[in-house]
């Protein structure tokens, strides 16, 4: 899927949950809400250049570069997402998954990436009503190998 049509997806899929627009949750209107190590990640301005890129690609990015098997606390601004999803939507802790295989569950998580390479974190709300859970956050990631001692 590209892109685009991820975007229309998630705004789709989202309808029924959302207190106001679709856009908020799905992070289309650029306000920053993920945390990783207590820094916000901010709006990617940089455009997909490869088909490799477009796979990882998010509107927003992490600000810094972490090293593999660094283990990094990552959290999402309740105050500012709360002002997008409906309060039954925020009941349940997110739903993160971070494109290497890893899901964890929580309002703050703990992750380390084994290998080096750019991410794409995925953060996702679950809805009761229909028992499903719907993204409404993701991040690019920049992961560099580890440091030789």
């Amino acid at each position: 899927m590209n892109h685009l049509a991820a975007l229309v997806f998630c705004a789709a899929a989202l309808v029924g949950m959302l207190s106001g627009t679709a856009a908020s949750a799905c992070g289309l209107d650029g306000v920053p809400s993920l945390l990783t190590e207590g820094q916000l990640d901010r709006v990617n301005t940089v455009p997909p250049l490869s088909a490799a890129q477009l796979a990882v690609w998010t509107k927003f990015v992490v600000i810094r570069q972490y090293q593999a098997g660094q283990r990094l606390t990552l959290t999402e601004d309740r105050t500012e997402v709360a002002a997008s999803l409906t309060s039954v939507a925020m009941r349940r802790p997110w739903r993160w998954r971070f494109g290497d295989g890893t899901t964890l569950y929580g309002w703050t998580v703990k992750h380390a990436f084994a290998k080096p390479g750019n991410w794409r974190i995925q953060v996702d709300a679950y809805y009761p009503v229909d028992g499903k859970w719907y993204p409404f956050d993701s991040a690019t990631i920049s992961i560099a190998a580890a440091a030789k001692h």
